[in-house]
């Protein structure tokens, strides 16, 4: 399709395509044929999406001939627990999902989230395609596999890797967001050029308002760049088994932990709590001697410029420890962050002095 680029996930037999460009919705159903069994979908949205997306996507779908029913769960945080996906797995079976059926995730990463987690434990696994409607979901969460919902004792700590057969990332649905959204997106891109991509990061520093902007072409490298920085990753450590993708969580130790300590409410917003988390590790680099101070400061600098945080709430500093003793990357109760040696160079450092940690922590919170 003309206008149209892709990135490939290389993952052998379950390699898939990231498919990149602008009004990609109005061809879903030809676009997305090529890489289903079956001819029966079922759509899973939100209530925010279902209004704006829905319909279009049923008749494109339909009128390539796949039979077409869709869920709707609240637009909220709520909708990614057990209970939800419980519900869901019910109605899905009683709608007649059998094992060449396919789910469609059409919203942000709270929808993909699910709708994956549903997909791989449906019938012991079955097809699902993303169709990511934000930019922290096409650039993040519908990419690499990873499907979860949140429990009592955490964000996303029950869930499992479950490839989709595809990613249709129509970048035309960022004109719907609102300003805070995009910028919440907006953290995750800035993540990739801070992991392993310094020449990005400088890009962004230049182009990165435009981004905000929705200007179609700086909207369309920056997503089609961080994607094939997390498809690279995800190629070569699919499973987190040799910790490059580990990399990928910079910033999210810290930023679960916010999220986790305001409630998990929307008063913090998932790439709200990635911006302020990538200052904390910055900062605690710095502490650790991993780099100079002029890393964080120019990390701090570029977020203010986009109205992203560098700072939280005066959250309890044990209540945000106690947070972090749950994050995944925590082992035998040694706290493990991603840190940074200079921009674009990040690395896994295991075992953390917690006084350290608490001085960031304090430091987030004065500024």
């Amino acid at each position: 399709m003309k206008g149209m680029s892709a990135v490939q996930i290389e993952l052998g037999e379950r390699s898939y395509p990231l498919l990149i460009g602008k009004g990609l919705l109005d061809h879903a159903g030809d676009l997305l044929r090529p890489y289903v069994r079956g001819s029966r979908a079922f759509i899973i949205t939100d209530r925010n999406v279902e209004t704006l997306y829905l319909t279009k996507l049923t008749d494109r779908l339909s009128a390539a001939g796949f039979s077409v029913r869709s869920f709707v769960v609240p637009a909220s945080e709520t909708s990614k627990s057990f209970a939800a996906a419980e519900g869901l797995l019910e109605a899905i079976l009683e709608a007649g999902c059998d094992r060449h059926s396919f789910l469609v995730a059409l919203g942000g990463g709270v929808v993909g989230d699910l709708t994956g987690f549903c997909a791989s434990v449906l019938l012991r696994g079955i097809d699902f395609v993303q169709v990511p409607t934000t930019l922290l979901s096409q650039v993040d969460s519908s990419v690499g596999g990873k499907t979860a919902v949140n429990a009592r004792a955490g964000k996303n700590l029950i869930g499992s890797f479950h490839q989709p057969r595809a990613v249709l990332i129509d970048t035309e649905t960022l004109y719907t967001l609102d300003s805070r959204q995009m910028r919440a997106g907006y953290a995750e891109v800035a993540k990739y050029g801070l992991i392993s991509d310094a020449s990005f990061w400088k890009w962004l520093e230049e182009n990165g308002r435009d981004v905000l902007a929705l200007d179609d072409e700086a909207c369309r490298f920056a997503i089609e760049r961080s994607c094939r920085i997390k498809a690279d990753v995800v190629a070569a450590d699919e499973k987190e088994e040799t910790g490059r993708r580990a990399l990928l969580n910079l910033g999210h130790t810290f930023g679960h932990a916010f999220e986790a300590e305001s409630g998990m409410d929307g008063t913090i917003l998932h790439g709200e709590g990635v911006a302020a988390g990538c200052v904390a590790a910055a900062d605690l680099s710095v502490r650790l001697r991993l780099c100079g101070a002029e890393t964080t400061e120019r990390i701090r600098a570029h977020f203010q410029d986009t109205s992203l945080p560098v700072s939280v709430p005066a959250y309890p500093v044990p209540a945000l420890l106690a947070h972090m003793d749950k994050d995944k990357k925590t082992l035998d109760g040694r706290l493990n962050f991603v840190l940074l040696k200079s921009i674009g160079a990040a690395v896994l450092i295991r075992d953390v002095d917690r006084r350290l940690v608490s001085e960031t922590l304090q430091k987030m919170m004065e500024e």
